[in-house]
């Protein structure tokens, strides 16, 4: 371990790991420690830092709340249940006939079934809960939410996988990605079948590009996997996942291309650049799968901030990855952080403790 790291973390304190100068992550050399955070329990890490119990939650201080959570995804439904476990009346409602955002559509690719546990949990405990209805196949417009006269309201509508190729390393659209056999993983996930020749290419470096793979492999295609990292689903080396996956693929028969940038999709192909090199080279495909950025649908959000500002609505906030596209975890987080601070004064300075080392000897 480095000598530069600060001593807590040299003598593997764990618990002072997490916080040690408060900034909740740190690197140095080619040590890192990421967040720490649970995909089920958003109060991890936070017991010291926000006085978080896993359990309990502080009732309102205004009786007889009522608030609307847009959105029945990882951080729709732990906002409901934990803005009704505070006392308040909730109203739940999602554009889909099932409740689950994107861990229902991930829990169905291929090694992801036991995420269903986030959304499963969630939807046993609010059925016990009788101040939170829930509305499936309830698409809202600006207008329905102001007819139904929410004073509060919590848009949590997700985000989508970028269809135009920008990502990590491609700052700029990708010619041909417009092309009918360029597809994301929503089109996949939602039932698209293709076959033949497959390209994808992963600029996500997490495990969809991965499991995208594995899908296509499942259903009869070759695939060939591009990353411009250095290794496939290369973020999973701090989840220690990336040797695993990288193994599976090998096993699967799937073709990886790593250092590798896609410059461009054709009809029949597409062309690569080496990173280092920069060195072109044009691979035969039938179709492309991009795994890159996603955009968050933050638009009703927006619709309504006028009549936040105009008094109409008394707080507006987005969740989620409707806020910022992010993991499982840090939706579940960002859900149950809206509940914890709703009708909550608004704090001075940082709203959590910080630990703070001294460079004195």
């Amino acid at each position: 371990m480095s000598p530069y790291l600060p001593e807590k973390i040299r003598q593997n304190r764990v618990e002072d790991i997490r916080e040690c100068i408060g900034c909740n992550i740190c690197v140095s050399g080619d040590t890192q420690f990421v967040p720490i955070r649970c995909t089920q329990n958003p109060t991890m890490g936070e017991e010291w830092r926000r006085g978080w119990h896993p359990e309990v939650v502080p009732p309102t201080r205004q009786p007889d709340q009522e608030a609307a959570v847009i959105g029945a995804g990882p951080a729709g439904l732990e906002c409901a249940r934990a803005l009704a476990q505070r006392g308040v009346k909730v109203t739940l409602l999602d554009a889909a006939r099932q409740a689950g955002g994107r861990v229902r559509l991930e829990a169905e690719l291929p090694g992801l079934s036991e995420w269903r546990r986030v959304m499963d949990w969630r939807l046993t405990q609010i059925n016990k809960m009788v101040n939170v209805q829930f509305f499936p196949s309830s698409l809202m417009t600006i207008n329905d939410v102001l007819e139904a006269g929410f004073k509060h309201v919590f848009v949590a509508t997700g985000a989508l996988w970028r269809r135009d190729g920008i990502g990590r390393n491609n700052w700029k659209t990708i010619p041909g990605h417009d092309l009918p056999t360029v597809f994301t993983p929503d089109d996949l996930m939602h039932g698209k079948q293709i076959d033949g020749e497959v390209l994808v290419y992963d600029d996500d470096h997490y495990y969809m590009g991965g499991v995208m793979a594995e899908l296509l492999v499942s259903q009869g295609c070759r695939v060939t996997l591009v990353t411009p990292a250095r290794l496939p689903s290369a973020w999973t080396v701090n989840t220690l996942e990336q040797e695993h996956i990288e193994s599976r693929l090998l096993g699967l028969g799937v073709r990886i291309i790593t250092a590798h940038q896609l410059k461009s999709i054709h009809k029949d192909g597409c062309t690569l650049k080496n990173i280092p090199s920069e060195k072109e080279m044009t691979i035969d495909c039938q179709s492309v799968v991009l795994v890159t950025d996603r955009l968050p649908l933050d638009g009703l959000y927006h619709n309504l901030r006028p009549f936040l500002e105009n008094g109409h609505l008394l707080s507006l906030r987005r969740i989620g990855d409707c806020e910022a596209p992010h993991i499982i975890a840090q939706a579940v987080y960002s859900g149950h952080l809206a509940a914890r601070e709703f009708g909550e004064p608004v704090p001075d300075g940082t709203p959590f403790k910080i630990e703070r080392t001294s460079l004195e000897d």
